[in-house]
């Protein structure tokens, strides 16, 4: 049996996109972003794609991280259209349902632009939530991921290898062949997947570029994947929505309410006194 994932239409809901996720771990939703935000992305980060040095190869990260890929960071500094994805209010309330359960609030775990070129292979598939220690997982999961297409998905061009279902594995079992496939899917779609699920960069054969915004959350009371204070620039930071501000770190958090404490603390207050002009 051959495995593939699941694909919503644009009207999907946040409870249709729940659903899929709660089954599989991954579901595709087509026309995720308008034609119009895919092509101002696409606009405003290709000067700092043109700027990015490649990696050189060095150690067993940069493999993963791929030679033939490049990657950008702080893209709330780069894109004046990013709030538009960063709060498309069904990812947030998919984030509302996975996240909150186990803390206050979430942030912003990382928002990467990834483009894989021709030649680049497919680094070893992995989980999200093993970027934190497995003592933290009776939470989990601990992230959620949005990928979200700013070129077409292809079979050939890279298109993200993941393993419907694996989100209920233990973490031990190794998938057979049948059991992986690519969420292939057009420009402007997302794949959304849980922390659990295996998954993984595409081999790229076809000589075109692949494409996409990696957004993702965590708890709050996790260490991101970005760290934004020093990738966004105060300055720009002061000019985004407040639900932006925040998911970037500038709040307190609480976690009183949860027999936890106050942390990302600031001068015994929020980090928001810093947004303070």
């Amino acid at each position: 049996m051959t495995a593939n994932v699941t694909q919503l239409p644009e009207t999907a809901s946040a409870e249709d996109i729940l659903q899929a996720l709660d089954k599989d771990g991954v579901v595709i939703v087509r026309d995720f972003l308008s034609s119009g935000l895919v092509e101002r992305l696409n606009a405003e980060l290709q000067p700092h794609i043109d700027a990015c040095r490649m990696r050189d190869v060095q150690t067993g990260y940069d493999d993963f991280l791929g030679g033939s890929t490049v990657r950008l960071h702080g893209i709330a500094a780069k894109s004046d259209s990013f709030p538009d994805a960063l709060l498309e209010p069904r990812m947030l309330a998919v984030m509302d349902a996975l996240l909150k359960p186990n803390c206050t609030d979430y942030r912003l775990s990382a928002a990467e632009l990834i483009e894989i070129r021709g030649g680049e292979t497919a680094p070893v598939i992995h989980r999200d939530d093993d970027s934190w220690p497995r003592a933290a997982q009776a939470a989990a999961p601990l992230v959620i991921n949005v990928m979200m297409a700013l070129t077409d998905y292809t079979e050939d061009n890279g298109a993200t290898v993941v393993v419907p279902g694996s989100h209920k594995w233990d973490v031990d079992r190794v998938p057979e062949a049948g059991e992986i496939t690519q969420a292939v899917m057009p420009a402007g779609s997302a794949a959304i997947f849980t922390g659990q699920c295996l998954h993984g960069g595409g081999t790229n054969t076809s000589g075109k570029v692949r494409r996409g915004l990696s957004v993702s959350f965590c708890h709050g009371w996790l260490v991101p994947v970005e760290n934004s204070w020093l990738g966004v620039p105060l300055e720009r930071v002061r000019q985004l929505p407040e639900r932006a501000q925040e998911l970037l770190g500038y709040a307190a958090y609480d976690g009183t309410s949860m027999g936890g404490g106050m942390i990302n603390m600031y001068e015994v207050g929020s980090p928001k006194a810093l947004l303070e002009s």
